[in-house]
């Protein structure tokens, strides 16, 4: 028996957004959350959904985003939503808002940072980082968040936040967010919660670095291209650390080849979406000069 207000989560593959928003209902069950976390491919209706959530829970804040899958201990796939019910047990307080991008990301975080500070009843900076967490679903088609996180750090330097970029199926076209009731294109949802228990913010990464280093001779950080490893053209470069044919190369190679940043001795990874031209386009801003291993995956369990 699942105490009231323990965790549940749900999922559904359905693509009818009206149609998946009662089968995710239904599966939450008789709840009384305090926070309601949805994911969803692109194609559904976030507002839809987000919508359904609200009324069905009109004490839980509801946010949500695109996403490129959707997993969790129900299963996993493509094409339909999951979401996860946090309850009174687990938090204590949530405040939520929704950062509009359109006037640029240091105003809309700096605006949504105030309307969470309302919320409070006090400044996002001078939350206790011991007794709060933040949560953020970002804006992920145009190559922002550095911007994003570095704006959060100017609003919050001592806060922690976990999250992630919402997807578009890999596309890098447009993705949505949803929150405060409300579905936006251009912008980050952003939540800030007091657990009722003490929490810690754990990072894994299954890659370990190979002894094959690359340095980073000619990029685009804004456009997130890199031109050119150790002065060769970054395409024909990669097909020869992983031993591939040009022709050949599809993004499998990139999903169990990627490189890494090592930091401290920690890898943080720069993962390879898609050859464009000679160039590599990459999930995240990549320097010149900068060194990097090809990395090797090792068993994800075991590592977590």
């Amino acid at each position: 028996m699942i105490a009231e207000n323990m965790p549940r989560s749900a999922r559904s593959g359905l693509a009818d957004s009206k149609k998946v928003s009662h089968e995710i209902i239904e599966q939450l069950g008789d709840l009384a959350p305090r926070l309601v976390v949805f994911f969803a491919t692109v194609e559904h209706d976030g507002a839809q959904i987000g919508n359904a959530l609200r009324e069905r829970f009109p004490s839980a804040h509801v946010a949500g985003c695109s996403a490129n899958g959707e997993f969790c201990e129900r299963g996993f796939g493509v094409g339909g939503v999951v979401a996860l019910a946090l309850g009174q047990d687990m938090i204590a307080e949530v405040a939520s808002s929704l950062a509009n991008l359109d006037p640029g990301v240091a105003p809309g975080i700096e605006a949504a940072a105030a309307a969470l500070g309302q919320q409070l009843g006090c400044a996002v900076r001078d939350l206790d980082p011991q007794q709060w967490v933040g949560l953020g679903l970002l804006e992920g088609a145009s190559g922002r968040e550095e911007k994003i996180n570095e704006a959060l750090g100017n609003v919050a330097p001592l806060l922690p936040f976990v999250g992630g970029s919402a997807g578009d199926r890999i596309r890098f076209e447009r993705t949505w967010v949803y929150a405060q009731g409300a579905l936006l294109h251009n912008a980050c949802a952003l939540l800030l919660l007091r657990p009722t228990r003490p929490f810690a913010i754990l990072k894994t990464c299954h890659f370990v670095a190979r002894p094959i280093e690359v340095t980073v001779t000619r990029s685009d950080p804004d456009k997130r291209l890199i031109h050119e490893l150790d002065g060769k053209s970054a395409v024909e470069r990669y097909c020869e650390l992983i031993g591939v044919r040009r022709e050949a190369l599809g993004f499998p190679h990139f999903l169990t080849n990627p490189l890494g940043l090592m930091i401290d001795g920690e890898p943080w990874l720069r993962s390879i979406i898609r050859p464009e031209g000679d160039a590599l386009f990459f999930a995240c801003s990549v320097l010149d000069g900068m060194t990097l291993n090809l990395m090797e995956a090792q068993d994800i369990v075991e590592n977590a």
